[in-house]
């Protein structure tokens, strides 16, 4: 079974409610490059890579289509050899930013392809550890919401049956980033965990100071909370806090990720599908991460990742950011606290041609 086509849709889908992440940088919109891959007997199924806005996303589809010639011929079953051919062709990019983000997606479209081959749901493909994971609610709780609006949308996502929800930190006084936290204790209870990530605002002394006062409240993890990718830095603040402390969205590729486990730098590793090399290179970085017994928790792509946690023994959590839910017939559902993998082939998720005609950008 060999590749014969490929096709790339670019997307530009606005948010329901714009946010205020890291780097203070206003977030309005999400948009995802659709990556769809045709074989010789008529199977199809598509990948995902994202980018932050409608300028971004012309050069991220533009690194994905410079990759066709790559793909097209290539055999499906031969995963190896697919993901080094592709590692090899983006070199001239190199692997860090769309580069990787290219890779990745088509990567993870042949795993699709693999699994629907098989007929077989793609994590069962991959390991089939778990049939349903635990999934946390990532999608509010930032920056910019006030007081009041933290306080109601930590109530609204308990109802929703969510058992842990992330907020954000990282732009305000520490008296008053405390005060936010204590105010979503208070309203959710001691038995819903609470995340903090801090978007890389600190350095080593900042995070220690705050993260002893945030570990009076119990929280569940303190993410990427330094500034720098320094491996020996983040494993200062490993060391100092009681805490879990996790780190590894912004790295790539198991090379990256090497430095991180044999300094200790993370309790938990956090890895994301397009940076990290695609399904062929998450689930080599998980093997290592069960080799230093380290649990390993996706970021983002809940879509894809639900199958990659469900995959492994040491997988952790999912998490849930519905950002472009709306290209879906029918999207994953969170039902108290987990994601179910469905026994339908591969991803198990039908693309909304209606949808994506909506917000294709011409």
């Amino acid at each position: 079974m060999k590749v014969t086509r490929m096709d790339t849709r670019a997307l530009s889908v606005p948010l329901a409610r714009p946010f205020i992440g890291g780097r203070q940088q206003p977030r309005e919109k999400i948009n995802p490059v659709i990556v769809q891959l045709t074989t010789d007997d008529g199977l199809e199924a598509f990948g995902l890579a994202f980018a932050w806005n409608d300028r971004q996303i012309n050069s991220l589809k533009a690194s994905i289509d410079d990759l066709e010639e790559v793909i097209i011929g290539q055999d499906v079953f031969r995963w190896a050899e697919a993901w080094e051919r592709l590692y090899n062709a983006t070199r001239h990019m190199g692997h860090h930013g769309y580069g990787i983000y290219a890779l990745s997606a088509i990567d993870t479209a042949l795993w699709c392809l693999r699994a629907k081959a098989l007929g077989l749901p793609l994590a069962h493909l991959l390991g089939g550890y778990q049939r349903e994971v635990p999934a946390y609610a990532s999608h509010m709780l930032f920056r910019n919401w006030s007081l009041d609006e933290l306080q109601r949308d930590a109530v609204s996502l308990v109802k929703q049956g969510f058992h842990v929800m992330k907020m954000n930190m990282g732009d305000k006084p520490f008296k008053v980033e405390l005060e936010r936290l204590k105010a979503v204790r208070e309203v959710v209870g001691e038995n819903i965990g609470i995340m903090i990530d801090a978007n890389w605002a600190w350095t080593v002394s900042q995070t220690i100071q705050i993260g002893r006062e945030i570990e009076r409240y119990h929280a569940y993890w303190l993410e990427d909370p330094l500034a720098s990718d320094d491996a020996d830095e983040l494993a200062q603040v490993a060391k100092a806090l009681d805490m879990p402390v996790s780190n590894g969205e912004t790295f790539c590729t198991k090379y990256d990720f090497r430095s991180l486990l044999e300094k200790k730098s993370a309790d938990i590793l956090i890895v994301d599908l397009q940076r990290a090399g695609g399904i062929t290179e998450w689930m080599k970085i998980a093997t290592m991460a069960q080799a230093w017994n380290i649990p390993v928790a996706s970021h983002l792509f809940h879509d894809f990742s639900a199958h990659l946690i469900a995959a492994i023994p040491n997988g952790l959590i999912v998490e849930y950011m519905p950002w472009w839910d709306v290209i879906y017939q029918e999207p994953p559902q969170v039902k108290d606290g987990y994601l179910e993998i469905a026994d339908k082939p591969g991803l198990g998720l039908e693309l909304d041609p209606e949808a994506i005609s909506r917000y294709e950008m011409k």
